[in-house]
């Protein structure tokens, strides 16, 4: 495995997701944010493949130097067609060093080469001590009972460690929404290229979730899923700084009124009966600023959309006249069923 460090050209494009305010803020979505999401401000991200697949039952190079347990549970997604799709989520059975193996899900099945997903608070993984002492006392008793997956990756393994010795109290300081990031061997330099409009993605549903938006109510239960996982909501005692990221502060929003449910629910149907020709991510990522445009008063909604789709894994679209016209149609038809 390798590390990704924040001066990295990988990392430090990554950064840019974050690091710089999102345009659709200065407009404000129109409602109030959820009380019980508190995330801290910076996560470390873990990103490992699935290796083999047995029976349904998916080997995945992400374990014990990574803190993964028994019973933790990792976003899985899928590359095809170059774009990445949400499968939903892979639960831990047995952790080793340097790979896991998981349940079966019940919903999907995994596939070699599918991207898994982890993040952590650089608070929750302790000082690079607490990382050395875990890691060992849980490696002896894995060795102990014979379950060493190869011998052959003892130097990696040592090394990864170190680097996340090392790192750990820069993760704690960083003041960025991704604190750093481990990515196995096995993601591949252009992979990582490409799961940062991804990652962009993921950030920008969540902005909207945290301003109030039912994202849930216009996209599969995958998306839901990995949304959800990708979140930290137990605040570790170990980062005392404040919570987010000071360049991109949202601004404080005064509701005008609440969106009806059925209008979310026509969001999804319009979307699925104009765009059928569309990637199915597609129409979701469609689907999704449609119903984010609904929360949201502006003077030039044909810039806006074009603005959110700058901010997802399809940023061509924002430079499709046909496709705005399209949404912009897709609005027109929604808000007639009021």
């Amino acid at each position: 495995m390798k590390f990704t460090s924040r001066r990295t050209a990988i990392f430090g494009s990554m950064g840019l997701f974050v690091g710089s305010p999102l345009l659709w803020w200065a407009n404000g979505i129109q409602a109030a944010p959820p009380q019980d999401i508190e995330e801290p401000e910076g996560l470390v991200w873990f990103f490992g493949t699935v290796e083999q697949v047995v029976d349904g039952v998916a080997l995945i190079d992400l374990g014990e130097v990574h803190a993964l347990r028994q019973g933790r549970m990792l976003a899985s997604i899928r590359y095809r067609d170059n774009h990445f799709t949400p499968l939903g989520i892979l639960e831990v059975h047995a952790s080793h060093p340097t790979w896991c193996q998981t349940d079966k899900p019940a919903f999907f099945t995994p596939e070699v080469g599918d991207l898994v997903i982890s993040i952590e608070a650089p608070g929750d993984l302790g000082d690079g001590d607490a990382i050395r002492d875990g890691f060992i006392r849980h490696r002896i008793v894995t060795n102990a009972n014979g379950n060493r997956y190869s011998t052959m990756r003892d130097t990696i393994e040592a090394d990864m460690l170190q680097r996340m010795i090392e790192k750990q109290a820069g993760w704690v300081k960083a003041n960025r929404r991704i604190a750093g990031v481990i990515r196995s061997s096995s993601v591949t330099t252009e992979i990582s290229t490409r799961l940062k409009p991804f990652i962009k993605q993921i950030f920008l549903f969540q902005n909207y979730e945290n301003q109030g938006v039912d994202v849930a109510q216009v996209i599969p239960d995958a998306w839901r899923d990995v949304l959800q996982q990708l979140r930290y909501r137990k605040q570790s005692s170990d980062i005392k700084t404040p919570l987010g990221d000071p360049e991109a502060s949202e601004q404080p929003i005064a509701t005008e009124h609440a969106v009806n449910p059925s209008l979310l629910v026509a969001v999804r149907r319009v979307v699925a009966e104009t765009m059928f020709q569309r990637f199915p991510e597609e129409q979701h990522t469609i689907a999704v600023i449609c119903a984010a445009l609904l929360y949201t008063k502006t003077s030039n909604e044909r810039q806006w959309i074009a603005q959110q789709f700058s901010q997802s894994q399809f940023p061509r679209l924002s430079d499709q006249e046909q496709t705005l016209i399209d949404v912009e149609a897709i609005m027109r038809r929604v808000r007639k069923t009021e």
